[in-house]
């Protein structure tokens, strides 16, 4: 054997070697973050899980699939459900006004539950009935502006807006026609944002993708396609705009979870135009959001992040996951089983 070729060996050897050290310490900060997950139950009823949860002064809340809203006291470890003897069907979405708390029902009709982070307030409804018949998707606030998206009723998207904290809705002026096997996925109350006081998004799915802006408080739509699959289980899920121009959306196909093809899309020129990422996340993801410089995706094989606004996205975790919310420091992610776990965020150097 030659020098030349001897040295090559080397080469390729050592090259392997720092491979393996380098693939086995991403391993250890894969698994080291995994081990940092607490895990708190607040029900123990059969099949109750949370699709939408918040947290606020140490106090996880969480919106659940049997019509059920609970606090859960980090320190405590206290879950009280906040709807004793209130009949609601299931929960899709919670959010804070101020200082009321709002779960909103999805189902045959829609309905918010007013609370104020204790006990139940009263039942919201708009002063027509433009919620009967209505499938809400999703909510959001922006200090008293209120954002409401629901199904297309009678080919137009259901779109409602609110100027006083949630206590009193509207339908925004603006009409926007759905195509047939258009709407919302009311998956992780995710996909609807209010940016400002004037700015709206939302995403839809299924047989059509789009992402719809108004600046003006619904009055005026501008929609943009996104290359999503076209199916009934397809399309966009979840988005998170972290200024006017800088945001990702995320999505796939719920009944394919682990195909890693289209899953997420970023954009920084506010919407105009959406770029597929260049390393996807693992699969379907229902929720995405943004802390401390990252964001970070959660579907039902795992969690992902991205340090570079959507680009490449990372492992983060594994496990079933439905809706994500952070504070400074931890990550609450909501699992089946009436429970939420609690994780270190990625801190960024």
């Amino acid at each position: 054997m030659s020098k030349n070729q001897n040295l090559n060996n080397v080469l390729v050897s050592s090259i392997f070697v720092l491979l393996a050290i380098n693939l086995f310490a991403q391993e250890n900060k894969f698994t080291r973050r995994n081990k940092s997950a607490v895990i708190f139950q607040y029900s123990t009823e059969k099949g109750c899980y949370s699709r939408s949860i918040v947290v606020k002064d140490s106090i996880v809340y969480t919106a659940n699939s049997n019509g059920s809203m609970y606090s859960t006291n980090l320190n405590t470890s206290k879950s009280t459900n906040l709807l004793v003897n209130k009949r609601f069907e299931e929960m899709r979405d919670i959010e804070f006004s101020g200082e009321n708390l709002f779960g909103m029902q999805s189902g045959s009709n829609g309905l918010l539950a007013q609370t104020n982070g204790q006990k139940f307030i009263d039942y919201i409804t708009p002063t027509s009935s433009m919620w009967i018949g209505t499938f809400l998707d999703g909510m959001d606030f922006y200090n008293k502006t209120g954002f409401i998206m629901g199904d297309p009723k009678k080919g137009y998207f259901s779109l409602y807006k609110s100027i006083d904290g949630g206590l009193k809705w509207k339908e925004c002026e603006g009409k926007l026609e759905a195509f047939e096997g258009e709407a919302g996925f009311a998956a992780s109350g995710t996909n609807v944002q209010v940016l400002n006081d004037s700015t709206f998004y939302f995403v839809s799915g299924g047989k059509k993708s789009r992402f719809f802006k108004s600046t003006d408080q619904g009055k005026t739509w501008k929609s943009t396609s996104l290359p999503y699959m076209t199916s009934e289980s397809s399309g966009a899920f979840s988005l998170c705009m972290i200024n006017d121009s800088v945001g990702v959306i995320v999505g796939g196909d719920y009944s394919n979870p682990d195909l890693c093809m289209n899953t997420c899309f970023f954009t920084d020129d506010g919407g105009e135009f959406w770029i597929n990422a260049e390393e996807q996340t693992r699969g379907y993801r229902s929720c995405v959001i943004h802390a401390n410089g990252v964001f970070y995706a959660c579907g039902t094989n795992g969690i992902d992040y991205s340090i570079d606004n959507g680009k490449t996205w990372v492992p983060f975790a594994n496990g079933n996951y439905f809706s994500m919310c952070a504070d400074d420091s931890k990550l609450y992610v909501t699992v089946p089983k009436g429970s939420f776990q609690v994780m270190d965020l990625i801190k960024l150097n």
